[in-house]
């Protein structure tokens, strides 16, 4: 993709209105999501030790739910980024999804607004050529966009779905 160019190339920076007539240095903050990314997913990862965690989405509810096999449930709000089909090579996106309901794409909608704002075609179709690594390059994007936690990589039968997390609330379940 064209927004992950070597630091050499030309930087891009756009005055938007709808960021209240500032200069937006796009490559930067591009950068700066897929840096913060990183950083998040680690602190997740060492402080809720999810990765082996099942899961489940209340879609009614706008709530992904995490429990550990030590009885730690952890849940937060949700949104449906994108899915992306490793067969296919492809990432759509949640907003362009029919079966995504418009309360769990409300974050894909504003990250396609994002793009549609900055002249960034990646976020404005409704998919895209993408390996594992752009859509976690897209679902960065749309983290920090919206202002989330972190990113789920939601495992299905077809690939996986990216997901944005909100504020996590961590309790310990009774053991019986």
């Amino acid at each position: 993709m064209r927004w992950f160019k070597p630091w050499t190339a030309k930087r891009r920076l756009v005055e938007s209105a709808p960021w209240g007539g500032e200069v937006v240095d796009v490559d930067l903050y591009l950068a700066q999501a897929w840096a913060e990314l990183g950083d998040r997913q680690e602190q997740l990862a060492r402080q809720l030790k999810l990765q082996r965690a099942e899961w489940r989405i209340n879609h009614d509810a706008g709530l992904i739910e995490f429990e550990r096999t030590d009885g730690v449930l952890a849940r937060a709000p949700v949104q449906v980024v994108g899915a992306w089909d490793p067969r296919s090579h492809q990432f759509a996106w949640g907003w362009a999804a029919p079966g995504v309901s418009p309360r769990m794409r409300a974050a894909a909608e504003r990250t396609r607004w994002f793009g549609d704002k900055h002249g960034l075609s990646e976020f404005t179709g409704r998919s895209l050529p993408a390996d594992e690594r752009e859509a976690w390059r897209l679902a960065a994007v749309a983290m920090k966009v919206n202002a989330a936690v972190g990113v789920y990589r939601a495992p299905t039968d077809k690939g996986a779905v990216f997901l944005t997390l909100g504020e996590l609330n961590v309790q310990q379940t009774p053991q019986f």
